[in-house]
């Protein structure tokens, strides 16, 4: 057969798949985004039905989440003493219990100074009382001890009407505590052997993964934990400055109890809007007991300017560049995580949003990598590596990278 006019041979040899009316007749933009549209419809069912296994786990989830967290913050220290010849179990007890002792170091520091000052405390707050009780009789509201014994009376017998619900209150509360120290546990054991037997985990699931999807995944997920790493150290940074801002302006209003303000303030910046609200209201109160009413408002105002700043500035800039994550992301972020599950769902919205980006982010530099060695191009490894991580690609791994 003779080539048509004007092709060559090559062209004129190339199969040519022949499409359907209905392929035909679309519009390009409507068959790309029918595309998208059934990859997304798919990940929004999977991520449906891992929610809510994850809802029904939650006691199990959400320590293994925070397990992850921990061991992205403790691992650059486990794998340096691993490095320095310590044994991987050594390394990763040691990692781990120099958290808790910080941990249990800064809750100490809170009680021994609030037990040094308790007469202190406890004598402002006598005086504190009997001067409301003043200020109610003898201030603008006109309100006798009559009344307030009565509103005492009422409130007695209010809780003495409702003692079974309090009863079922309390229960429901010791429920709540043996939940957190159960989950507690399992977040600590979790940690210590993600730190020492991460590399073993990775292992086990690579070895049923095929080689090909190996080679797609690794790099997301080197990726990803990196991500995850700087998050961490930028997280303790901005709890850090909270509990310096707070510290500072209790000790200027002098204070005497500034230093377990700061302990306290750093600890509760971990947790988002409740680890705020609870530590302005600890500090407010106890400035309010101590200093009086004029210095507790403006304890208050002091708070409230430290919290805004972490908000509006502090989490954008600060984990915002840390993970490479637009500000407005982040915001948005915390806001959706608050509102989807709560306080949790506050907690782990922007390490999860960060350890995506990093999967993203390492899918596509690995991309460009193999584009470039594609064209013969020798070029400076460019991919994120994963420094200190306990979760290596091992069996396999290394014959990804050659």
């Amino acid at each position: 057969m003779t080539p048509a006019s004007g092709a060559t041979p090559a062209e004129s040899l190339t199969p040519v798949t022949p499409q359907s009316d209905d392929i035909a007749l679309t519009p390009k933009w409507l068959r790309i985004g029918a595309s998208w549209g059934w990859r997304f419809l798919v990940i929004a069912a999977v991520t449906v039905v891992l929610w809510q296994i994850g809802a029904r786990l939650s006691l199990i989830v959400v320590p293994l989440i925070l397990a992850v967290l921990f061991t992205s913050g403790l691992s650059p220290f486990a794998e340096w003493l691993i490095s320095k010849g310590w044994p991987r179990w050594l390394g990763s007890l040691t990692a781990l219990l120099s958290l808790v002792l910080v941990i249990l170091g800064l809750l100490f520091l809170v009680g021994a100074q609030v037990a040094l000052q308790s007469s202190q405390l406890v004598a402002a707050a006598t005086e504190g009382v009997k001067s409301l009780l003043s200020w109610l009789a003898t201030g603008p509201l006109q309100i006798s001890d009559d009344q307030v014994n009565q509103w005492i009376n009422q409130i007695v017998t209010y809780a003495q009407q409702s003692s079974e619900q309090i009863a079922s209150g309390l229960a429901s509360a010791g429920s709540t505590v043996g939940s957190f120290f159960a989950g507690l546990a399992t977040c600590l054991f979790a940690t210590f052997f993600f730190l020492k037997d991460g590399h073993r985990i990775v292992n086990s699931f690579e070895r049923i993964i095929p080689t090909h999807a190996v080679s797609a995944i690794e790099p997301s997920m080197r990726g990803g934990w990196t991500s995850l790493t700087s998050y961490v150290r930028a997280a303790v940074i901005v709890a850090g400055i909270d509990g310096i801002g707070a510290g500072l302006g209790a000790l200027f209003l002098g204070s005497n109890l500034w230093l377990a303000i700061t302990a306290f303030t750093f600890v509760c910046s971990f947790v988002p809007l409740l680890g705020a609200l609870v530590a302005g209201t600890v500090a407010t109160l106890v400035v309010l007991v101590t200093l009086g009413f004029v210095k507790a408002i403006i304890m208050l105002i002091v708070f409230v300017l430290v919290m805004s700043i972490e908000s509006h500035v502090l989490q954008p800039l600060v984990l915002g560049k840390a993970v490479e994550i637009h500000p407005l992301i982040v915001l948005l972020g915390i806001s959706a995580g608050a509102i989807i599950a709560g306080i949790t769902g506050a907690l782990f919205a922007i390490p999860l949003v960060a350890f995506v980006n990093g999967c993203i982010k390492g899918a596509e530099l690995d991309e460009a990598e193999r584009a470039r060695r594609s064209r013969g191009l020798s070029l400076p490894r460019s991919r994120p590596e994963a420094s200190g991580s306990p979760f290596r690609w091992g069996r396999r791994g290394a014959k990804l990278d050659a």
